[in-house]
């Protein structure tokens, strides 16, 4: 399980917020990235995976530039479910 979730959450900051992806794809992968983190291997990722932060970072900034929304309220609340960790470990 713990495979799954890190092979997802790679496929999807491999995807870094390009110009190509629509508004309400990027605002799809946040929603996605958010409640993969909300799993206890989803967030041990977060902590393990090399240049986990750093995408995800570079994501969050291009879409914040893309002035829209949705895609700021999804990046945001998928920050927020960062740290906000509600896992029972």
């Amino acid at each position: 399980k713990e495979k799954l979730i890190n092979n997802a959450i790679t496929a999807l900051l491999s995807q870094e917020g390009d110009t190509a992806a629509s508004n309400a794809e990027l605002e799809s992968q946040f929603q996605a990235v958010r409640r993969l983190v909300a799993s206890k291997a989803g967030f041990l990722a977060f902590t393990q995976l090399p240049k986990f932060r750093e995408r995800l970072g570079v994501k969050v900034v291009k879409a914040l530039k893309r002035n829209n929304d949705g895609v700021t309220h999804a990046s945001i609340d998928m920050l927020c479910a960062l740290m906000c960790v509600s896992i029972t470990f």
